[in-house]
């Protein structure tokens, strides 16, 4: 199959994005759309630049340890925060420290821990299904549990990339009574906590005794990608999970930090007011409305409304490969298929990022509609 970022999928994406003129609905880098960080808060003084290797900073791991309490608030100390350069080392981090383990990631998944995952561990899928509202299938994952009787880790994104959904706190202690039953790590991403159109419950103060890797980064909610700065948060009160998360902050240092000059900008954007990114939220989710707006007014489409970050599916009558390569080459817009993210979901799916402006996810939608 053609899963993740597969030779079938980096050609159209790369066919897609050499055109001029391109309606670019695949991607989410928020900047490109014009949404930045608060400039009053983004300068870098040059008296902060420190040269060599980089150390962490002191600096940021106290305000990511002030944001977390105050946002899910879980009290963490300055030994359970992982700085890499960005989410994609974080991913390296822990595939590496989890060679050989057994690992279940949602599908439809975020295609970089499949990428990652797939090369080291024992991958195996948690399906979220479109007739739950893109939500677990709890059931089939109790059995794919039992079957396997092993212990290992369970991978989720909320809000997720590539559906938009936002598990609730009801399925978020269905999943940790779960994980403890059957001796699983859970590992949560929530990078896109605060851009959620919906009530948002972090999944790491609800996790109790079962170890929790919980992941974040400044590429999305502070709309700094280019800055390069992920971290991780080792949550483990009862030490279930030493040798694991020992492994986890050892090859951490191994080449995987960040330049001082993007920590320092890290600290400072870690400052920026909840009014400023709330504006921006507010006009992303001005954007996911008017895509749903013309999607309902459609003849051939239909959709489960994203609860956050920028993604969202949309169900086609016809072959999603097709139609990506059609919409490019007929219309110029990008989008992807989602039979990528996803073994089972069959073919009818497109995944649509709506960061573009309202004129051109409108466009697409009405192209798509009438596409064959």
């Amino acid at each position: 199959m053609n899963l993740g970022y597969s030779p079938r999928f980096n050609e159209l994406m790369a066919r897609g994005r050499k055109r001029p003129d391109l309606i670019e609905l695949s991607m989410c880098d928020p900047p490109r759309f014009g949404f930045k960080p608060d400039p009053s808060v983004y300068e870098l003084s040059k008296t902060s630049i420190e040269f060599g290797y980089p150390p962490v900073h002191e600096e940021l791991t106290a305000g990511i340890i002030e944001r977390t309490k105050s946002y899910t608030g879980v009290s963490i100390g300055p030994s359970e925060v992982v700085i890499s350069n960005g989410c994609g080392a974080a991913f390296g981090i822990l595939a590496i420290a989890m060679t050989g383990m057994s690992v279940g990631v949602e599908c439809p998944f975020y295609s970089p821990t499949y990428e990652y995952f797939r090369r080291t561990t024992e991958l195996w899928y948690i399906r979220c299904k479109p007739e739950l509202n893109w939500d677990i299938d709890f059931d089939l994952l109790r059995k794919e549990l039992e079957q396997r009787k092993k212990s290992g880790a369970l991978f989720f994104v909320s809000p997720s990339n590539p559906t938009g959904h936002v598990h609730d706190e009801q399925t978020w202690r269905k999943l940790v009574d779960l994980a403890g039953e059957f001796d699983q790590v859970l590992i949560t991403d929530e990078v896109y906590d605060e851009m959620s159109f919906v009530p948002f419950k972090s999944l790491l103060p609800l996790a109790k005794d079962v170890p929790i890797i919980y992941m974040h980064g400044f590429s999305k909610v502070w709309r700094a990608p280019e800055i390069r700065v992920g971290f991780t948060l080792l949550h483990d009160p009862e030490e279930k999970s030493v040798g694991l998360f020992d492994d986890i902050k050892s090859i951490a240092k191994l080449g995987f930090g960040v330049n001082p000059s993007s920590q320092m900008q890290a600290v400072m954007l870690l400052k920026e007011t909840m009014e400023y990114r709330r504006k921006q939220f507010d006009e992303i989710q001005r954007r996911r409305d008017a895509l749903n707006e013309v999607i309902t007014n459609s003849n051939n489409l239909s959709s489960i409304i994203a609860g956050g970050a920028t993604y969202q599916y949309i169900e086609t009558p016809w072959n999603d490969w097709k139609v990506c390569s059609e919409l490019l080459e007929k219309h110029n817009i990008l989008i992807s298929p989602g039979s990528a993210c996803d073994p089972f979901i069959g073919d009818k799916f497109v995944r649509v990022v709506f960061l573009n402006t309202i004129e051109n996810i409108q466009h697409m939608v009405k192209c798509l509609d009438k596409l064959f």
